[in-house]
Formats: C-alpha cells, sequence, structure tokens
C-alpha cells in the first residue's frame, strides 16, 4: 500500500510538472505573439498556459494586458481581479486594474486603485498622472489634479506637461 501511494505521488508530481513545463511554453509562445502586435492570438496562447497553471499570474496578468490592446476591457478586468488574488500587493497589477476601470467608467473604484499604488510607491508617475486625469475629468477638481501633474513632471515624466501648459497655471 505504501509503495503504490509512492509511485501515485511520483506520477501526479511527474505529470504536474510537464503540465508546468508545457505552462511554461505556452506562456512564452504568447510572449512572443503579444511582442509581436498578434493579441488575439496572445490571448489563445495565454488561455492555454492559464489551463495548464491557472495560479500564473504572469499569464493572467500578460493576458489582461492583450485584451487592453483589444479593448476588451470587461475581460482585462476580471482577469487582473484574478491576478490580484494571486498576488495581492502588486502594484503594477494594481495599476493596470486601476486603468482599466477607468476606461470602463469605473471611476471611483480607479481613484481606490490609483490611491493605493501611490500611498504603496509615492514616486509612481503615471500613478499621479491617472489619479489628475480622474480628478480633472470626471471630478472636476482642477487644484487636486494639477497638485498631480505638477508631482508627475517632478518625478520627470513629461506626459503631464500639456496639463499643467493647458489647466495649471
Amino acid at each position: 500500500m505504501k509503495f503504490t501511494t509512492l509511485i501515485l505521488l511520483c506520477i501526479t508530481a511527474a505529470s504536474s510538472g510537464a503540465a508546468l513545463q508545457d505552462a511554461s511554453e505556452w506562456f512564452g509562445r504568447g510572449l512572443n505573439a503579444f511582442n509581436d502586435g498578434r493579441y488575439a492570438e496572445s490571448v489563445t496562447l495565454y488561455t492555454k498556459a492559464i489551463e495548464l497553471d491557472s495560479a500564473a499570474a504572469p499569464a493572467w496578468y500578460n493576458r489582461a494586458a492583450a485584451y487592453i490592446r483589444l479593448k476588451q476591457f470587461d475581460k482585462a478586468h476580471n482577469d487582473l481581479d484574478r491576478c490580484m488574488k494571486i498576488f495581492p500587493g502588486a502594484t503594477n497589477v494594481k495599476m493596470q486594474r486601476a486603468i482599466v476601470r477607468s476606461e470602463l467608467g469605473r471611476y471611483a473604484e480607479a481613484l481606490d486603485d490609483v490611491n493605493t499604488v501611490i500611498r504603496g510607491d509615492t514616486t509612481f508617475p503615471k500613478a499621479r498622472l491617472l489619479r489628475g486625469r480622474i480628478l480633472l475629468a470626471v471630478y472636476k477638481d482642477t487644484v487636486r489634479a494639477c497638485h498631480d501633474f505638477r508631482a508627475t513632471l517632478a518625478l520627470g515624466d513629461s506626459a503631464a506637461m500639456r496639463y499643467v501648459q493647458g489647466v495649471c497655471r
């Protein structure tokens, strides 16, 4: 009985290792397709990697990035939520989710995410820029938006220059 159990454990470990290797291969193929601009194909390849290893946060994250490029924001949001369950403290995932939530018109949730990112890393210029854009466009809060745009510039991101020149005088 012990011998049979040991054999089953070895077979299970070997097959799960093969599945993980296959998942890595599918992930690599997805990455190549994404880098070549073949976003729909990369979604299919990342999906195969996820089917083989559902705990592979990079596959969820990269599939979300492909969905973003395809303007399929609901699907991207679902993948980013799944990724957050695997790695709750991942700043880059939370930032991507803030961007997607903003695209979906879920501005309060986007602000929650971006505020969390800024609390964790005050030197993240894209977070400051997104928060400023939401504050300006949705909440018409020019004072706080301009504060974020100026902070973005101070952090070396010139993307905020057009806001500073156009809105913040």
